[in-house]
Formats: C-alpha cells, structure tokens, sequence
C-alpha cells in the first residue's frame, strides 16, 4: 500500500477498537472498481467492490471515477481495520476522512478511527 511521503507519526491509543472480522476490499492501481453510494457519517468514504467481489469502504481520494458507478484505482489500497487496544503506541502513517492507517509495534498495519488516536507531538 502506499504511503504518505512524510514520516510516520507516533500515536498512542486513547480507546480499544477491534478490527472487523469481515474480508475487506483491496485493490491495486489500475483496478476497475463498482462504485455505490457515498458514506454519510464518513462523507469522503463510498462503497466499492473489488475485482475479487469484496466490498468495503473507500476514501474517495483512491479512486478516478470513470462513470456514474464505476471508478479505477489511482492508489493501492487494503482496508484491514487494526485492533488496538488503549494504551499502545503506533505509527500514524496516513489520515483518510476520520480514519488512520496505523502501524503497531509487531509491525502489522491497519486502519482505525482517528478519534481512538491520540498524535504524539516531539517536546
């Protein structure tokens, strides 16, 4: 997956979340993509189906919509939720609409809300 050019940020986990056991969406850049309709609490998020059938949640910013309902991937992308749990730290590497892209301290990554995060600033 990509990630953004600067350095990743330190966090620390402000409240538990449990990843969701369902498969997620994952796509590569080029992929056609079916696009739904758009989130309303996450409004920058619309629903997409990958080539493998999975459906999920998608920042808008991922997608080049080609048509009122389908889109091509202009960044990979894999919406794995990260289970975190309230006190860990983690490495905040991109921000997408009210979510993180977090990486923990045995190295796996995922995406969280962003209010469960708390951005650690250098004193």
């Amino acid at each position: 997956m990509d990630e953004s050019p600067q350095s990743p940020q330190r966090g620390r986990v402000r409240e538990s979340h449990v990843s969701s056991p369902q498969s997620p969406v994952q796509f590569v850049v080029g992929d056609i993509l079916g696009v739904g309709h758009r989130d309303r609490q996450w409004t920058t998020y619309v629903w997409v189906t990958d080539q493998s059938g999975h459906a999920g949640w998608v920042p808008d910013t991922y997608l080049e919509m080609t048509s009122a309902h389908e889109a091509v991937a202009v960044r990979d992308y894999d919406a794995t939720e990260l289970t975190i749990v309230k006190g860990e730290f983690v490495e905040v590497l991109e921000e997408a609409g009210g979510w993180v892209h977090c990486r923990n301290s045995t190295g796996v990554d995922g995406w969280v809300p962003s209010s469960k995060i708390e951005i650690l600033t250098d004193a």
